[in-house]
């Protein structure tokens, strides 16, 4: 009997993830608070619920792809939840959450409902999740985590078992703290480069192959040749104008996703007490960018 599976959160990294499920043949039933989100699914097959609860009575797995604690919070334990569905045996959360979150939402949910959870966040961005080739970092009992495997397995190039349920947001979490350390690391060499006189565009040909090489470069390298006013290339030149006093207006207000993945290393790093003296610098560009006032307004607490 094929196995059934939901999915909620149809974003830009959700809905390739979900379709990779599909199409490895899994019975898929999706969900999004945008419906319009859930019309190619349905085009290739899936079913459309009218709620998380539905998504919760047609499936006994349910993945997770949200912007928030709160989102999940909501979407699997509100009135209309996954929980209220009565059937789903297993929460598999590709969400970005604080450890801590993640453990307390996980328990409550076993106490509560009899649910279980794997936190699985992942890494590689969209193009990714479109070709399968996600690095999946797993937290949750070796029983569950198995049981999640093989759905896993349709969206992931490398899937790997951390440990107890919010090693995998943990590992997540030090995948942010590496890559935003290092898109600043870029940002500052091509600053310097700019000052010296270079053209900072060569960076990438230049150091392909040295150890400075990294994916990060590369796909800086390839943005900024098609695209440097967009998307990952337009931040690391952003970052790149803040270290020679130019702040862009662009991101007022706008940098609310990254600060909570800093924010969340930040305090794990005090909680566990981890010195965090690079995440702090990023924290900072990153609240100097989302808190400026290009009209006189400050953007609202993140």
């Amino acid at each position: 009997m094929t196995q059934s599976v939901g999915y909620i959160g149809l974003g830009a990294i959700g809905a390739p993830m979900a379709e990779r499920i599909a199409l490895a043949g899994f019975d898929l039933t999706v969900w999004n608070r945008t419906s319009d989100k859930m019309r190619p699914l349905i085009a290739k097959g899936a079913r459309a619920a009218g709620s998380a609860a539905e998504v919760g009575a047609a499936t006994d797995t349910v993945f997770l792809c949200l912007d928030s604690a709160y989102a999940v919070e909501a979407v699997v334990f509100g009135p209309q939840g996954v929980a209220a569905g009565g059937r789903t045996k297993l929460i598999v959360d590709n969400s970005t959450l604080h450890p801590k979150v993640t453990i307390e939402m996980a328990q409550r949910l076993r106490a509560e409902h009899g649910i279980g959870w794997v936190d699985a966040p992942v890494s590689g961005g969209p193009g990714g999740a479109q070709a399968g080739t996600l690095a999946s970092f797993a937290g949750g009992t070796t029983e569950e985590f198995e049981r999640a495997r093989p759905m896993i397995a349709a969206y992931s190039g490398t899937i790997t078992h951390m440990g107890g349920q919010g090693a995998g947001q943990a590992t997540k979490i030090c995948n942010q703290v590496i890559n935003f350390a290092t898109m600043m690391a870029i940002a500052e060499a091509c600053s310097l480069s700019q000052c010296f006189g270079l053209d900072s565009d060569l960076l990438p040909q230049a150091l392909a192959g040295g150890f400075a090489d990294s994916n990060m470069l590369k796909e800086y390298g390839r943005a900024n040749a098609i695209a440097p006013d967009h998307g990952l290339a337009r931040l690391m030149n952003s970052f790149a104008g803040f270290m020679q006093g130019r702040i862009d207006p662009s991101y007022a207000g706008r940098m609310q996703i990254a600060l909570k993945d800093v924010g969340i290393a930040m305090d794990m790093g005090r909680e566990v007490g981890s010195p965090m003296m690079i995440t702090g610098v990023v924290d900072n560009v990153m609240r100097v960018l989302h808190y400026q006032k290009p009209n006189g307004e400050r953007p609202p607490a993140t």
